[in-house]
Parts: structure tokens; sequence; C-alpha cells
């Protein structure tokens, strides 16, 4: 390797090595814009595109650009079995949207649950599902 080889070699480490320092810096090279221009009634592109949450105060490996997801019902443990919805069954681990119809139609069929016995008897439950379950529901 002749000279000029050896320092576009070097040249060619030095940047990717600084390409490295910015990308995991601390601090953000890169200034953020705060504020956007809005005038009522003018609809621009971007309202009709899809929500999208960006974090330029993060950190750079993490700055990227999220979809704002719906909020999900918040649901309170321990949860009352006999009175919970679908979507509140769906909350306890190992239990989706089909074992919790299962669980509502057993409910519908059978009446209330008094035991964990009676949670057993649903298609799909067994001891090891129900060991899962049972810290979180109570029986009212």
């Amino acid at each position: 390797m002749n000279a000029p080889e050896k320092k576009v070699l070097l040249l060619a480490l030095f940047l990717f090595g600084m390409g490295w320092v910015v990308h995991f810096s601390p601090w953000n090279p890169v200034p953020a814009i705060e504020t956007f221009p809005y005038v009522p009634g003018e609809v621009s592109a971007a309202e009709s595109a899809p929500a999208v949450v960006s974090d330029f105060t993060a950190a750079p490996h993490a700055r990227k650009a999220h979809k704002v997801k719906s909020a999900k019902p918040s649901v309170h443990f321990p949860l009352a079995i006999n009175r919970a919805s679908a979507e509140e069954l769906c909350a306890l681990k190992g239990v989706g949207p089909k074992l919790a119809e299962r669980i509502l139609a057993y409910r519908r069929a059978q009446g209330s649950f008094k035991s964990a016995a009676d949670l057993r008897k649903v298609s799909g439950i067994g001891e090891k599902k129900a060991a899962g379950i049972l810290p979180f529901v109570i029986f009212d």
C-alpha cells in the first residue's frame, strides 16, 4: 500500500469513528424543530397522514418515529370474573379473545363462577393456565 492509499484509509477510518462518536454521544448535535406554523382552517398533508410521534430529546440511537397507539381500557386487578367483559378478560395473562369468549359463554350458560373449580370447567383452562389466572381474579 502506497502513501496516498494509506492517507485515504486513515481518513475513512477517522470519518467512520467520528460517525460512531456522534451517533452514540449524549449531546444532540442536530437541532430539533420545536414549533410548526399552523393556520386555522388550512388543511395540510401532515394532517391527513397517520399520526407519528418523534422524540428528538432521546438518545440519538433511540430517535425513531413511533405511531400513536389507541388507548386500551385500563384494567384494575383483581378482576371480578363474574362481571368482566371480554376486553378485561383479555388483560389476564394467557387469555386471548377466543378464551375470553369461551369464559363468557360458560358464564351465560352455567351462571356465575363460584370457585376456581368452576373456572377450570371452561374448555381451554387447565391446571397450569388456572394457576396463572387465579391470583388476578376474584369470585364475587
